[in-house]
């Protein structure tokens, strides 16, 4: 009994132990689990709707970001309300591109906001309590291209924790006395940009109160003076940017207060002079930017004071005259640009004792001599001289001029450099002397140049380059002497530069290259003999140069190929006079990857043996050498030819196994050729092969069997032939292209094809054919039959332009099951037809310009989902169907109708409407052109107006009528009341509303005015009192923020002519709601969104779908 109590124990926890162990396998494994970092703290709102015309782009921990961009303030105040329900803090807000011209009103007041951007706003004024809401958390305020008249001083005053307020694009001419005072931000701004404006006068003391700004800017207006003590009291700024001005004198009196000022930029003003002692009280002052002005003199006196200064730009002003001693005040500098200016030399110790600065620019002056000792004691520093008329260089110009790091002497007119012009603690790490009138390298003083790095000679008149121009120069890596007249290179003149890398000798004079001519040169690794006059390269003249990797020899006259170093990679023999390659002319080498051959006379003279030795050459260019039969024998050396060039030359044929066995070759070009005829396996042998183009040749036909091999192409040209079939009848010439499931292009175009075949393109139920890319354009094909679908399931890209097509058989097209893009431009379709471009469903660009097209059915094509380009241009259609601009409203599909005879009336509004809700017109829409009416013909669709795009008669539907500002959403009567709802339906500027009745006689019996942040209105029964005329109209006005009213017709309906019986019956002690009758006599509707009633009674009523219209 005891054994059977164990053994049901153990039993019962073994089953504990399995089940245990099941479900520990089914929990991941805590080693391997992620964190998953929290979301912000502040989400955009779940229902983006709710704050429409603005999208939220994200939340932070610190609250959201926000943009609405071309709205008014009528739809902007609903969104507002909506977001402020949710309690939660916008860190930015941006208006973009918004119809407001006066921003007043209780937009903001609900809001929590920090950084306010209003940006390309028609804004004219502020309201006095436009910002109140915002007052209490606003840090940031930028106002920029608006069209502000004057400083909105009142609405601005309130802003108690504001920091940054920017007013970039203006009409402020002037900024009153006080405009600052008593202002709540006084101690909390810390930046003022009024930049890019009318500004012209500041007042006197103007900005005294801004106690804790640091940075002033007021770039890009018009001042043309300040005032004694303009910045008085502002002692924090460390900005002051005046740039951009009309300022004619700045001086002490007008900065001395600014005593923590670093940073000053007066660039691009009409400054003649710097008076002395003006930045004498800035002792902090780091950066002065005085570019662009007219200052002719700067002297000892100019700079006193200023110990601290880093940079200095004084560029593009008229200064001549620059004392001796001008900078020894200012030792601590770092910049010095003086560029653009004329000063005709370099005086003695002009940059002397100058231990911090790193670039002094001289250029584009007028420098014709470099005095004794003009650069002393300078460390590394960059010099640019360059641009100038320098002839002369005195002896010990650069004195104690450690590692200049560039010293630029370009294009001045140097004919020779002193030897002692740099003393022996003086050198360069880069030299530039291009662009002179130096005739021998010895007029250049290397012999101190002990660190030079870089050494450029070119543009010169050098004609050799002499024994001992170059003393041991251990850090010297690239010389370049190109474009002179070098016509002798006295031998080893290189082999004293320890580590020379690059050497540039092109487009020089050159016969010859002697046995010694460069020596040894174990650390070149480029050299550039190219577009000399070289006709022999004596044998072992590079034996010498074991490290050089490329050589640059074409556009020479060598008739021969010379003994290569065996390190090279790449060698251009291309332009020059080679006629045959006898056997072991290379070396058996291991190193060279690309030779490039083109352009001389080899002609049929390549044999056996010709490329014997190049073990791993990839790349060979055979390109115009008057090649008629392809050189087999001389490929079989090169079985590692990955890429063989052979355009250009007069190969006619191409017998079976022309290129013989080149296993691994990925890319044969063989375009212009002449080439006539192709055997059957011609391309044996080129079981790798991936692009073949022969493109720009003479074939009538290719052999069915002519690819047979070529088991991997992806990619055939036969373009510019003269093809006519591809065929023949039975078999294709594709089907043996066994990787055309890999092809990316097949290009038959400017060809003969008259039409399509169903053995052109390969198709078999058991191979895996992949077509993707087909190129017909440019033939003879006038329709297009079923024949098409053959072979072409798989394809992604067709191309039909070009043809003369009339007629495309129903059913064709839809059958191509992986089409994406299809182009038809530049036929003869009159139709776009249903039947005809009932498209896959993954189809998403269809080309149909320069066609005839007269008559479109979008239907079939509006059904892709994909569809993201519709190309009408050039065409002979009339109108912009309302069923496009349905799609373009939902979708990011472009419809091209540019170049079209447009009919601009009503039929082009539904168009019109949407242009005016985008935030930018597209290229393809603002070429849309008008065609008719002839009041309207050359004018661009957006330009129009939409009251001059009409219908006669009028038709009534909404949507080709004018856009109302506002539609009505419910109108009843209820409790002695008349209810009055609608809604914003435009982007143009809208504000309050209007709303008023009158009677026939147009005698307003009732009016009131309604703020834009409501869409209601009640009027007591008792207000509504006829004089006379029982009949009544009802008008709901939208008003522009400035203002204006805008009248539309469609924006007022008819009440009824028994209105007295409606409001005895449904007065105010009757409990029942009853909507009236929006229609007019004629039974017009008024709202897109309206549903009609079957109420009989001649009463007033619109029926709304409230998810369909939205509250806006």
């Amino acid at each position: 009994m005891r054994q059977k109590r164990g053994s049901r124990l153990v039993n019962g926890l073994g089953l504990m132990v399995v089940l245990c162990a099941g479900w520990l396998s089914l929990c991941p494994p805590s080693a391997h689990a992620e964190y998953i970092p929290p979301g912000p703290k502040y989400k955009c709102p779940e229902k983006a709707k709710l704050i429409y015309p603005c999208q939220c782009t994200h939340g932070t921990d610190d609250g959201l970001f926000v943009e609405c961009e071309n709205s008014n303030l009528a739809s902007l105040s609903v969104a507002f309300i909506n977001l402020a329900s949710t309690n939660v803090p916008i860190v930015q807000l941006r208006l973009k591109r918004c119809k407001i011209k006066n921003l007043f009103g209780t937009l903001l007041h609900k809001l929590s906001v920090k950084h306010l951007h209003m940006t390309d706003t028609p804004l004219v004024s502020v309201a006095d309590h436009a910002f109140y809401g915002i007052n209490d958390t606003l840090q940031e305020l930028h106002l920029v291209r608006t069209e502000l008249p004057h400083f909105p001083i009142e609405a601005l005053k309130i802003l108690g924790l504001l920091k940054v307020l920017n007013i970039d694009g203006h009409r402020i001419e002037t900024l009153p006395k006080g405009a600052f005072a008593g202002a709540q931000f006084e101690g909390t701004l810390e930046k003022l940009h009024l930049v890019n404006g009318a500004l012209g006068e500041l007042a006197a003391d103007i900005f005294g109160s801004l106690k804790k700004v640091k940075t002033l800017d007021l770039h890009g207006n018009q001042l043309m003076t300040l005032k004694k003590g303009q910045f008085k009291g502002m002692r924090e700024v460390e900005i002051l940017d005046l740039s951009y001005n009309n300022l004619t004198k700045l001086d002490a009196s007008h900065v001395s207060d600014l005593t923590k000022m670093t940073w000053c930029n007066v660039s691009n003003n009409a400054l003649t002079e710097i008076t002395r002692g003006t930045f004498a009280r800035n002792t902090v002052l780091r950066v002065v930017n005085m570019a662009a002005n007219a200052i002719r003199k700067i002297d000892a006196n100019t700079f006193r004071g200023m110990r601290f200064l880093r940079r200095l730009y004084l560029s593009d002003n008229m200064i001549s005259d620059v004392g001796r001693g001008t900078f020894g005040s200012v030792t601590r500098i770092g910049t010095i640009d003086l560029a653009r200016n004329r000063i005709k030399k370099v005086d003695y110790q002009m940059f002397f004792q100058l231990n911090y600065v790193e670039l002094i620019d001289l250029a584009e002056n007028e420098i014709t001599e470099i005095q004794k000792d003009a650069f002393k004691d300078l460390y590394l520093t960059h010099i640019n001289i360059s641009h100038n008329r320098l002839e002369t260089i005195e002896p010990k110009s650069f004195i104690n001029c450690a590692n200049m790091t560039v010293l630029d002497l370009s294009h001045n007119l140097i004919r020779a450099i002193p030897r002692t012009a740099f003393d022996e603690t003086t050198y360069a790490t880069e030299w530039i002397v291009t662009h002179n009138l130096l005739t021998n390298m010895t007029q250049l003083p290397l012999s101190n140049m002990t660190g030079l790095k870089i050494l450029n000679v070119s543009y010169n008149n050098l004609v050799e380059i002499p024994k001992n121009t170059f003393p041991k120069l251990y850090e010297l890596h690239t010389i370049d002497v190109s474009h002179n007249n070098i016509s002798h290179i006295y031998n080893a003149v290189f082999q004293n530069l320890l580590s020379l890398r690059n050497l540039n000798l092109s487009h020089n004079a050159l016969e010859k290259i002697g046995p010694s001519t460069f020596g040894t040169l174990p650390t070149l690794l480029e050299m550039d003999l190219s577009y000399n006059r070289l006709r022999d390269i004596t044998r072992g003249a590079l034996a010498k140069t074991t490290g050089l990797r490329y050589l640059h020899m074409q556009h020479n006259a060598l008739e021969k190929v010379f003994q290569i170093p065996i390190s090279l990679n790449e060698l251009n023999l291309s332009h020059n006079e080679i006629a045959e390659i006898p056997e072991k002319t290379w070396p058996t080498m291991n190193s060279l990857l690309g030779l490039d051959l083109s352009h001389n006379r080899l002609a049929n003279n390549l044999a056996r043996g010709s490329f014997a030795g190049l073990l791993t050459l990839q790349r060979l260019h055979l390109e115009s050498n008057g090649i008629s039969v392809v050189p087999k024998d001389s490929f079989a050396d090169l079985g590692t030819m990955q890429y063989l060039y052979l355009a250009h030359n007069h190969i006619t044929e191409l017998p079976k196994g022309a290129f013989g066995s080149l296993p691994i070759l990925f890319e044969l070009q063989l375009t212009d050729n002449g080439l006539e005829s192709v055997a059957e396996r011609a391309f044996d042998g080129l079981l790798q092969l991936l692009t073949l183009n022969m493109s720009g040749n003479a074939l009538r036909t290719v052999p069915n069997g002519a690819f047979v091999g070529l088991v991997s192409l992806r990619r055939l040209d036969l373009s510019h032939n003269l093809l006519s079939t591809l065929d023949n009848k039975t078999h294709g010439l594709l089907e043996s292209c066994l990787s055309l499931e890999e092809v990316i292009r097949l290009n038959i175009s400017h060809n003969r094809f008259s039409f399509v075949t169903r053995k052109m393109f390969p198709s078999d139920p058991y191979i895996p054919y992949r077509l993707r890319s087909i190129n017909l354009s440019y033939n003879s094909m006038s329709i297009v039959t079923g024949d098409l679908k053959v072979g072409t399931g798989t394809v992604y890209h067709l191309n039909l332009s070009h043809n003369n097509i009339k007629e495309i058989r129903p059913g064709v097209l839809g059958n191509l099951t992986s089409l994406r893009t299809l182009d038809l431009s530049h036929n003869e379709l009159l139709k776009l037809e249903n039947e005809v471009f009932r498209m896959p469903v993954n189809f998403s660009a269809l080309y149909l310009h320069h066609n005839k097209l007269w008559n479109a059915s979008y239907e079939a094509l509006l059904k892709l989902d994909n569809l993201t380009l519709l190309d009408l241009r050039s065409n002979e259609l009339t109108r912009f169907e309302p069923d496009l601009v349905r799609r373009l409203k939902v979708s990011n599909l472009t419809v091209s109708l540019g170049g079209n005879p447009l009919l601009c009336d009503c039929y082009m509004r539904p168009l019109f409407h949407h242009l005016r809700t985008l935030p930018s017109i597209g290229e393809p829409y603002r070429e849309l052109e008008c065609a008719a009416p002839n009041s309207l013909a050359g004018e661009r669709l957006y330009n129009v107006s939409d009251e001059l795009l009409a219908c006669v008669p009028a038709v009534e539907d909404d949507a080709f009528r004018p856009l109302p500002d506002l539609r009505f959403r419910e109108i009843a009567y209820f409790r002695g009341q008349l209810i009055v709802n609608w809604y914003v339906a435009a982007t143009t500027d809208v504000a309050d509303f209007y709303v008023y009745i009158r009677d026939r006689a147009n005698r307003i019996i009732v009016e009131r005015t309604v703020t834009y942040s409501s869409r209601t209105l009640a009027i007591d029964g008792n207000d509504i009192r006829p004089q006379g005329d029982s009949q009544l109209e009802l008008c709901v006005l939208a008003k522009a923020s400035d203002d204006a009213i805008n009248f539309l017709d469609s924006q007022c309906v008819p009440l009824p002519a028994d209105l007295e019986a409606v409001k005895r019956q449904y007065n105010a002690q009757y409990n029942y709601k009853y909507p009236l009758n929006l229609a007019k006599a004629s039974g017009r509707s008024r709202a897109s969104c309206d549903m009609r009633t079957g109420s009989t009674l001649a009463l007033l009523t619109l029926a709304l779908f409230a998810v369909g219209c939205g509250m806006r």
